[in-house]
C-alpha cells in the first residue's frame, strides 16, 4: 500500500470525524516516521486533496465522505427481451472496455443500457452516460464537451479549458473510484480519452465501427424467438404465420419492430403486412440502405395526420440531443402538444420526462423527407436565452436582438430560479444551435445571449468556448466587425473566468481595436473596461487604471466605476477607491441593479478593511450579507464570508474567524473561479497562524500560492507569499521566511500592488528584527510606513509609527 493509500484508509476509517495528526503519522509511516512528520503529513494531505476533500481541524484532518455518485443512465426498457447470450457475455467479461458493435437499428443502445443497469450496483461511485452522436449527420459531441460534463458530475471544483488538462483531471478523479461509463454512438477516436482510470471502473461503448481491440460483442438482428417475444411483450396480435412474416419484413430489427408494433395498436396485422409487402414508395429515402427500416418508417409516417407529419419532418432539423414541447412548438409554428403525442405513440419520437428526442435513424429519415429550412428553433432559443440572461445580469453589455417572430413560445424567466432552470435544461442545445447556424448571424447572437449564464452559473467553460468560436467563425466569414469584436470579448471573458489571464489579454486587445475601428462607443466602454480587469489580474495596475479611466471618459457606467475602485484597492490611494465605489453604489441604486448594489457594498467592505476602519467594514457587511443570495453565485458568497472572517481576525475573535474562513473555502471550492478559493485560504492561513498553528497555516498558504502562480494571479501570489513568510517566521525558519517575503516584495513592486506591499515590507521588517538586523528592520519599517501613508492604509500607518515610538 502506498503512503497516500494508507493516509486515505486511515481517514476513511473514521469518515466525517477528525483523525489526530499523530494517529495519521503512525498509520502512514509506522515505526519509522520522517524527521519532520507534521510537514511530511501536510504535503501528503495536499496531494490527497487532488481527489478527496480533506478538512484541517485543530488537532487533525477530517475526510469529507463522498456524496452519492452521479446516476446518468437512461431508463432501462421495461419490455426488454432476448439477447440472453449477449447479456451473459457482457456480465461475465473482465475487460476495462466492453464494446457493443453492430449496424444501425439492431438495439445496441438498449442492450448497453440494460447491461449497465444490471452492473450498476457494482459501481458505487457513479454511472456516467453520454450520447456522442458520432454517426449523426450533425456535429458530434466533442470529447472536450463530454469530459466537461463528466468532470462536473464527478465533483470537479473547476473544469480546465484545455483537453489535455481535462483528460488528466478525469484520470485523476477516476483513479480510485468505481465508476461505470457508457459512451453511446462513439467513434474509435472518441473512446481513449474517456476511459476511466481506476481498476475498479469500466467503460461500455456502443458503435457502428468494429472495435476488436476491446472486449467486443457484435450485435445482429434478433433471432426469431427473441423477435416474437418482443412482439408479444408489446401486445401484437395475429397468428403465428403473420407474426413470423412481420419479423421477416422488419428484418428482425428491434427499432423497426417497435415502430411496427406501435402502428398495429389500431390496425389489423393482415392489412399492415400487405402494405409492408408493397414497393415503390419513397425509394430514394435510403436509411443506411436497409429496406426493412425504410418501409417501416414510411408506413408509420404516412399513417400520421398532416400536422404530425410536418412536425416530424421539421424535427430532423433539431441540432441538439433533445428538445422540449415548446421547442417543437417553435419549429412547427403552432401548438405541438397533440402532434408530438402522436409521434411518441407511433414510436417515432422518444420521450423521457418532459424531454423528447429522435433516434439517429429516424432523424436521418426525417431529414431525407425534406422540410423547408427554418430558423424558428434558433430564434426561440435566442429569445428565451436573452431574456434569462437579462434576468441574471441586466447590466451586462449585449448585442441588440434582431427582429424575431411574435408567435415564438416565451418561458417565464421572471426570477432567477426560473431563468436558471430553463438555461440548465437548454444550454447544451443552444450551443448546438449556434454551431449548426454556420455562417449565419444567429450563431454569434446565440453565443452572446448565453454570456451571463456562462459567466456566473455554467458548470464549465468548454461549451462557452464552443459557442464563442462558432460565433467568431460566422463573424469572420461575413466580415462583421462589431460581431467579431463581441466574440473576441466573449472569448476574453471565458479565458478570464478560467483564470487564463495571459490568453484573455490578446482577445480583449483585438476587441478594443475592432470597436474603435467601427466607432462603436458603447461596446468600446465595456471592452476597454474589461481589458483593464485583465491588466489588474496580471498585476499591471498602472495599465489597468489607465484603461478604466479611458472607459469612464466614454461613459460613466456603474461597472467601470466599481472595477476602477477594485484596482485602486491594490494601487491606491484608498480614498479614491472608496469614492469611486460609493459613486458606483449610487448609480446602481438609481438603476435598481440588485447585483450591482451587492457588489458595490462588498467593494466598500474591502476598501475599508484596507483602510482599517472596522466600524465602516461592519456597517457595510451588515448591509451586504442579507443580499448574498444563491442567485449571485457561490463565488460572491465566498467573498462575503472571507470578508467577515477577516473582520473577525482584526477584532481578535480568532476561533470564529477560523470557522468562517473554512466556510469561505468550502463554498469557493464549488465554483469555477479559483481566485476566491485562494483568497479564502490565505485568510484561513492567517487565522491558523494567529491561533498558534503555523504548520497548518503554511499548508493553506502553499495551496493558494500554487494556484495563483499557475494562473499568473499576481495579487494572489503576493498575499500567499506574505502569509507563508509569516508562517516560516513563526516556525523559526527565517531563511525561508526571508525568501518568501523578498519574492513577494518583487512581485508587488513589479505589479504596482502598493497597498499590499505595505504588509510585505512590514513582514520583512519583522523577519530582519528576528534575525537580529535592527538597521535592515528599520529600513523596511520606514518603507512600509511611507507606503501606508501614501496609499491611505491608516491603521497600518498608525501601527508602524507606534513600533518606532515603542522601539
Amino acid at each position: 500500500m502506498t503512503r497516500i493509500d494508507a493516509l486515505r484508509a486511515a481517514l476513511a476509517a473514521r469518515p466525517g470525524l477528525p483523525v489526530p495528526f499523530d494517529d495519521l503519522v503512525d498509520a502512514v509511516w509506522g515505526a519509522g516516521p520522517p524527521a519532520n512528520p507534521r510537514a511530511s503529513l501536510r504535503k501528503l494531505v495536499h496531494r490527497l486533496r487532488a481527489t478527496d476533500q480533506v478538512v484541517t481541524e485543530p488537532y487533525g484532518y477530517r475526510l469529507v465522505p463522498r456524496p452519492r455518485g452521479p446516476r446518468q443512465l437512461p431508463a432501462d426498457l421495461p419490455d426488454f427481451v432476448g439477447r440472453a447470450a449477449e447479456v451473459d457475455a457482457a456480465l461475465a467479461g473482465t475487460g476495462r472496455v466492453l464494446a457493443i458493435t453492430g449496424p444501425p437499428g439492431v438495439g445496441k443502445t438498449s442492450l448497453a443500457v440494460h447491461v449497465a443497469h444490471q452492473m450498476g450496483d457494482g459501481f458505487a461511485d457513479g454511472q456516467l452516460y453520454v450520447n456522442l452522436r458520432a454517426f449523426s449527420e450533425g456535429d458530434p459531441v466533442t470529447v472536450g464537451q463530454a469530459l466537461a460534463r463528466f468532470l462536473r458530475a464527478l465533483g470537479a471544483d473547476q473544469v480546465p479549458a484545455g483537453l489535455d488538462a481535462q483528460v488528466a483531471l478525469y484520470r485523476q478523479l477516476t483513479e480510485d473510484r468505481a465508476v461505470l461509463v457508457v459512451l453511446d454512438n462513439a467513434g474509435r477516436d472518441q473512446i481513449g480519452p474517456l476511459v476511466p482510470n481506476g481498476s475498479g471502473s469500466r467503460l461500455i461503448v456502443t458503435s457502428r465501427t468494429d472495435l476488436p481491440e476491446h472486449d467486443q460483442i457484435r450485435v445482429g438482428v434478433l433471432a426469431d424467438g427473441e423477435a416474437q417475444a418482443l412482439l408479444g411483450s408489446m401486445g401484437v396480435a395475429g397468428d403465428e404465420d403473420e407474426r413470423a412474416e412481420l419479423v421477416r419484413l422488419c428484418a428482425g430489427l428491434p427499432l423497426a419492430l417497435r415502430i411496427a408494433a406501435a402502428h398495429l395498436a389500431d390496425q389489423d396485422i393482415a392489412g399492415y403486412l400487405a402494405d409492408l409487402r408493397g414497393d415503390g414508395r419513397l425509394d430514394a429515402l435510403e436509411i443506411e440502405g436497409d429496406q426493412a427500416v425504410r418501409t417501416t418508417f414510411e408506413l408509420s409516417y404516412l399513417a400520421l395526420p398532416e400536422p404530425a407529419r410536418l412536425l416530424f419532418r421539421l424535427l430532423g432539423q433539431v441540432p441538439g440531443a433533445d428538445f422540449s414541447v415548446e421547442g417543437a412548438t417553435a419549429i412547427l409554428g403552432g401548438d405541438a402538444t397533440g402532434p408530438l403525442a402522436r409521434l411518441v405513440a407511433a414510436n417515432l419520437v422518444e420521450r423521457s420526462g418532459d424531454r423528447y428526442a429522435l433516434h439517429d435513424l429516424l432523424g436521418a429519415y426525417a431529414r431525407r423527407l425534406g422540410a423547408p429550412a427554418t430558423a424558428r428553433l434558433q430564434q426561440y432559443y435566442l429569445l428565451n436565452a436573452d431574456a434569462a440572461g437579462r434576468m441574471m445580469n441586466p447590466e451586462l453589455h449585449r448585442l441588440a436582438l434582431p427582429e424575431l417572430p411574435a408567435d415564438l413560445p416565451v418561458h417565464d424567466v421572471s426570477d432567477m430560479p426560473r431563468a436558471l432552470a430553463w438555461l440548465n435544461a437548454e444550454h447544451a442545445n443552444v450551443v448546438a444551435a449556434a454551431v449548426a447556424a454556420g455562417d449565419q448571424p444567429i450563431a454569434w447572437q446565440l453565443a452572446d445571449a448565453m454570456r451571463a449564464y456562462f459567466l456566473h452559473h455554467a458548470a464549465n467553460v468548454v461549451d462557452w468556448y464552443v459557442a464563442a468560436d462558432a460565433g467568431l467563425k460566422a463573424a469572420l466569414h461575413l466580415g462583421d466587425v462589431a460581431a467579431e469584436a463581441n466574440m473576441r470579448g466573449a472569448l476574453g471573458l471565458a479565458h478570464w473566468r478560467s483564470g487564463r489571464f495571459v490568453d484573455a489579454l490578446p482577445e480583449y486587445e483585438r476587441a478594443v481595436a475592432l470597436a474603435r475601428q467601427a466607432d462603436d462607443q458603447v461596446s468600446l466602454t465595456a471592452y476597454v473596461g474589461n481589458l483593464g480587469i485583465i491588466h489588474w489580474e496580471l498585476g499591471d495596475l498602472a495599465e489597468a487604471a489607465d484603461a478604466m479611466h479611458q472607459s469612464l471618459a466614454i461613459a460613466r457606467t456603474p461597472n467601470t466605476l466599481f472595477n476602477l475602485s477594485c484596482v485602486l484597492n491594490d494601487l491606491g490611494p484608498l480614498r479614491l477607491a472608496v469614492s469611486y465605489c460609493e459613486e458606483a453604489l449610487r448609480a446602481s441604486a438609481e438603476r435598481n441593479l440588485t447585483a450591482g448594489i451587492a457588489f458595490c457594498l462588498h467593494g466598500l467592505v474591502i476598501a475599508h478593511l484596507f483602510v482599517g476602519d472596522l466600524g465602516e467594514v461592519e456597517r457595510y457587511l451588515d448591509e451586504v450579507e442579507p443580499l448574498t443570495t444563491p442567485e449571485l453565485g457561490p463565488t460572491f458568497q465566498s467573498r462575503v464570508l472571507d470578508a467577515r472572517a477577516f473582520l473577525l481576525l482584526e477584532q481578535g475573535r480568532l476561533a470564529e474567524a477560523e470557522t468562517v474562513a473554512r466556510q469561505a473555502v468550502e463554498v469557493a471550492t464549488r465554483t469555477a473561479k479559483d481566485m476566491a478559493e485562494w483568497d479564502a485560504r490565505c485568510t484561513l492561513g492567517e487565522a491558523l497562524r494567529r491561533l498558534g498553528r503555523p504548520e497548518e497555516a503554511a499548508a493553506q498558504h502553499e495551496h493558494a500560492l500554487t494556484g495563483s502562480r499557475t494562473a499568473a494571479f499576481a495579487r494572489g501570489e503576493v498575499q500567499a507569499l506574505t502569509g507563508l513568510a509569516a508562517d516560516h517566521r513563526a516556525l523559526g525558519n527565517l531563511a525561508e521566511a526571508s525568501a518568501c517575503a523578498t519574492e513577494a516584495a518583487k512581485t508587488a513592486e513589479r505589479g504596482q500592488l502598493r497597498v499590499r506591499q505595505v504588509q510585505v515590507e512590514a513582514e520583512l521588517a519583522e523577519i530582519h528584527l528576528a534575525a537580529g538586523d535592527a538597521a535592515e528592520a528599520e529600513r523596511h519599517r520606514l518603507l512600509a510606513l511611507d507606503l501606508a501613508r501614501e496609499t491611505g492604509r491608516v491603521a497600518w500607518a498608525q501601527r508602524l509609527a507606534r513600533q518606532r515610538a515603542e522601539g
